[in-house]
């Protein structure tokens, strides 16, 4: 009789940890939040090496590092877009 009980106990333990548990959502809040101006455009990459790189409409690349917090990071290098001309031959 002891040994069913105990084989039983088993079984039901076994059971119960073989039960999906519900997963609590989990809420991360940053530590540190940094602003980027729309009018820079989209995120397009970012290395260890060159920062963050942000690409507007105009085809103007902006790469960012030494981010701050709170606050808006400034331009490590833009390269900007312009127009061919015949001294370039067009590339």
């Amino acid at each position: 009789m002891v040994v069913a009980l105990a084989i039983i106990a088993l079984v039901s333990l076994k059971i119960h940890a073989a039960t999906p548990k519900k997963l609590d959502p989990q809420v991360w809040t940053p530590g540190c939040v940094a602003t980027v101006p729309k009018s820079w455009g989209a995120y397009k990459g970012g290395s260890a090496q060159s920062g963050l790189a942000f690409e507007d409409t105009a085809g103007t690349l902006r790469f960012l590092i030494n981010i701050p917090c709170d606050g808006t990071p400034a331009v490590a290098l833009e390269i900007r877009r312009t127009a061919p001309n015949s001294s370039n031959g067009g590339n």
